[in-house]
């Protein structure tokens, strides 16, 4: 349809309703000479298309076309009734958003955001003759790959892609367009959907590798043998190319908690793009499925991270496999919401929808997806609707529970013949030559079958590149001198207690900062100096979690913000030194993804000291998956290190079971096989060591650290600098004790400041204090040499948690056996401690301090001192 001619036509009709749309909610938002003219057509009572009257049901057709499209290849989803009639405008616009492809943009806020979707989409853009028969070459590798399994090994797991093939040319399209746009590397995290397929057609996974790995060769060469995992959890990391350009690419390991892949690999891309110093050039993919997109709440936490500073990616491609059902549950059993895609719309995200029977428009979805991502750094998100032939895993039988929905998949055709009967007609590809191509993918996977059988692993799959220097050697790591010397340090502490010219900050805070620079050192500022040392040394410090800026408990300040302007100034940024980057963010009220994105941002970063803190330490429950699935068990599954460093504060101190325990015992649960570091320190001093050893040490481990609250201000947890200096170092136990010994108080934390006081008020010179800094791995050396030193000593655990949480029934019996193994009398170690009790902790601060009070009387019951003795005659 022509245009009337007027100064209007100089744009595309999206834009330039956009545009007008734009200066209604403000003129000032648009370029001068586009106010005048909207002010002259709004004088006019006209509108920006001329007074078009077809105008209001061209943009209806905009909004709500999705609701007609023709997604489901099966015609099982309902369809809106849309008049026919209108203009050759109007009927172009139903073809291109009631077809097989379509989009979504009303929720966007944006009007110019809008206008340069619905310009790009309405753009005449087909795919090229050879981009077309590099789709059906992908389709037939697909098909090939499904059947061989399916005939091979009819009883194995591998959530085949069989009714979704079109994922094969769709991922390789947005690579491949990702790549021309300038991405040198890509992070992927993917479901089981299909994986097999991807990792064998698309992501460039070795096949022979692939194929021992599926006839049940276990991975890695390592002595001794790592659990492991099964073939569809597996990763990939590969070399793509793409005419001249190559692409890095890195899919991820995951579990089968499938939407927790997401923060991980968002980390990931972020701590690459950070490395490249430009996020255009690293682009995060992940892929979906139906149900556990809608389902699983990790999703929402991880798109609410997209728009914030600390943990952007500058836009993630979403491809989510929508089989319209998941595992035995339909749709509408599943969710509210007509689509799948309802979380994209709080994030102003783009959504295309795209039948999985029209590669054509899987293409052109990519395209769009792609270049929005690379024009605008957001996220975009493409529903690839279409249906699964066999049942969830291939055993299971789908006939049972949708006997209607599976007639109708056993009776209709596969992609890939639908595809190229197309390509025929086009005169594109002739039919005897896609039969050829057939026969050539099946001999090529039959071929890489057979040498599969010879295939043996020669690699203990630990990370090379960066990772390299810390590959395990077999050999016990020598411990590191952590220590530094004292002008070096008075110079980081005057650095730190600086206040700019200029910036004015409260004066509480300003006399905080002030008293950075005095002696001795407090907890807050031993942990600045940690951060300050390493970052001096050439080693990034990051830290995030809900409010780590000023720290939860207001002890750390390390952004001083001018009480006028609300600027800025991190003073760690400031040393005065060639240094680091120190990036600290406060994070949304969120702990599964970003401990998950933290974690999948240290696996790439094993250069920086990278911390997660929780706001408590029992709200690291809100992310157990993340500790669980990846923390704890990754290196034997995957052999994927990570240095990651939980900050966990714990303590009970009459606030309630909610604000109490880091919960210690879950995580001595979980450790085996030398897997975490899990520490307790009490002093500034071994504060300090500990997180600088974290990055001297050889080998890497995730470091969870049961952090204070109380002695974050407690005037006897303070450390003299000559505890930080040269020779000094992490101390795993702490005993404080005479010559001799009767009883020993083995304890952890802040508990043992009041065994302290107690043993001294009654001059219990006989009772030796012990401080277990290090739970695990548990310094044996260090406790064998106490136990050694005062074998007829009796032991007594104290802790202030309930008997069956805590560390002792983790700890019982191998301090029985350290002590049977030192000679002691009697190798048998008594507990005190609260009552056995579900909940971790009371609420009532009166009830705690009675509580504790008898908890350290009950570990001093029956012992003789020279003031009892004295009182006595």
């Amino acid at each position: 349809m022509s245009r009337l001619s007027s100064p209007l036509n100089a744009a595309g009709a999206a834009y330039l309703e956009a545009l007008h749309e734009r200066f209604r909610d403000d003129p000032a938002s648009v370029d001068v000479s586009w106010r005048a003219v909207f002010q002259v057509l709004e004088e006019l009572g006209a509108a920006p298309s001329g007074g078009d009257p077809a105008a209001p049901a061209r943009e209806e057709i905009r909004q709500r076309g999705h609701l007609s499209a023709d997604l489901d290849p099966l015609g099982r989803a309902p369809r809106s009734d849309a008049p026919a009639g209108g203009d050759a405008e109007t009927a172009r616009l139903r073809r291109l958003y009631q077809g097989t492809l379509t989009l979504e943009t009303a929720h966007i806020d944006d009007p110019a955001l809008r206008g340069w979707l619905r310009d790009a989409y309405e753009r005449p853009d087909a795919a090229s003759p050879a981009a077309r028969q590099r789709a059906l070459a992908l389709l037939t590798a697909a098909e090939e790959f499904e059947r061989l399994l399916g005939i091979r090994y009819p009883t194995k797991k591998r959530f085949g892609a069989e009714g979704m093939e079109t994922l094969i040319p769709l991922l390789d399209r947005v690579l491949a367009a990702a790549s021309a746009a300038g991405v040198d590397e890509v992070q992927v995290g993917t479901m089981h959907r299909g994986r097999l397929s991807l990792m064998a057609n698309a992501l460039g996974k070795p096949l022979v590798e692939l194929f021992a790995g599926i006839k049940g060769m276990h991975p890695f060469q390592s002595d001794p043998p790592v659990p492991a995992d099964v073939p569809y959890h597996m990763g990939v990391e590969s070399q793509l190319t793409f005419g001249e350009r190559s692409l890095a690419l890195t899919l991820s390991p995951n579990p089968s908690h499938l939407e927790a892949i997401n923060p991980v690999t968002l980390g990931r891309a972020r701590a690459r793009q950070d490395v490249a110093g430009d996020p255009k050039r690293v682009l995060c993919v992940l892929l979906h499925t139906d149900a556990s997109v809608i389902g699983q709440g990790s999703v929402a936490e991880a798109l609410q991270l997209s728009g914030v500073a600390g943990f952007s990616v500058a836009g993630t491609i979403h491809v989510i496999v929508n089989n319209q059902i998941g595992f035995t549950t339909d749709p509408d059993e599943a969710r509210t919401s007509r689509h799948c895609t309802g979380l994209w719309k709080a994030v102003d995200s783009p959504i295309l929808h795209v039948n999985a029977d029209d590669p054509d428009a899987a293409l052109r979805a990519a395209d769009l997806a792609v270049a929005f991502r690379q024009a605008h750094g957001r996220d975009a998100v493409i529903d690839l609707v279409g249906y699964r032939r066999n049942g969830h895993n291939e055993i299971d039988e789908p006939r049972f529970t949708q006997p209607v929905e599976y007639r109708a998949i056993d009776a209709h055709p596969p992609v890939r013949a639908l595809y190229a009967k197309r390509l025929a007609e086009a005169g594109l590809v002739a039919p005897e030559a896609a039969e050829a191509l057939a026969a050539e993918h099946k001999a090529r996977f039959q071929e890489a079958l057979a040498a599969a059988a010879d295939h043996r692993p020669n690699h203990d799959g630990f990370p090379s590149g960066r990772w390299a220097p810390f590959a395990p050697t077999g050999a016990a790591p020598a411990e590191p001198d952590t220590g530094i010397a004292a002008d070096r340090l008075r110079a980081l502490l005057g650095a730190l207690a600086h206040i700019p010219d200029g910036l004015a900050i409260d004066r509480k805070v300003e006399r905080v900062v002030r008293q950075r620079a005095e002696e001795p050192v407090v907890w807050a500022t031993g942990e600045a100096l940690a951060f300050a040392t390493l970052l001096a040394e050439g080693t990034p410090v990051r830290l995030t979690g809900q409010d780590v800026v000023r720290g939860a408990f207001s002890h750390r300040h390390f952004a001083l913000t001018d009480t006028g302007s609300g600027r800025r100034h991190v003073s760690l940024n400031h040393l005065g030194v060639e240094q680091a980057r120190f990036d600290v963010a406060n994070s949304p009220l969120s702990e599964y993804a970003v401990l998950g994105f933290e974690y999948g941002y240290s696996l790439e970063r094993p250069d920086a000291l990278v911390v997660w803190e929780a706001q408590f330490g029992d709200f690291a429950n809100g992310a157990q998956i993340m500790i669980d699935q990846f923390i704890a068990s990754a290196e034997d599954k995957w052999r994927q290190p990570s240095g990651l460093v939980l900050l966990l504060p714990h303590g009970l101190e009459g606030q309630g079971p909610e604000h109490s325990s880091a919960r210690p015992e879950r995580f001595l649960q979980l450790a085996a096989r030398d897997n975490l570091r899990i520490a307790h320190p009490s002093t500034p001093a071994n504060y300090f060591h500990l997180l600088r050893r974290q990055m001297h040490r050889r080998d890497r481990k995730p470091l969870v650290v049961l952090s204070p609250k109380t002695l974050l201000r407690l005037p006897a947890a303070v450390s003299a600098l000559d505890a930080f200096a040269p020779g000094t170092g992490f101390r795993p136990v702490i005993a404080t004790a005479g010559e001799q010994a009767s009883r020993i108080l083995l304890c952890s934390g802040k508990l043992a400041y009041e065994l302290e006081r107690e043993r001294e008020a009654l001059g219990a010179e006989e009772v030796a204090v012990v401080r277990l800094e290090m739970l695990y791995p548990l310094p044996e050396a260090e406790l064998s040499a106490l136990f050694r030193r005062w074998p007829e000593a009796s032991c007594v655990w104290v802790q202030e948690e309930p008997r069956n949480l805590g560390a002792w029934t983790w700890l019982d019996r191998r301090l029985e056996a350290l002590r049977a193994a030192a000679g002691a009398a009697d190798p048998t170690v008594a507990c005190v401690a609260r009552p056995e009790a579900a909940s971790p902790a009371g609420s009532f601060h009166g009830d705690h301090e009675s509580d504790q009070r008898r908890l350290v009387e009950r570990a001093f019951a029956g012992v003789t001192t020279a003031a009892k003795a004295a009182a006595a005659e």
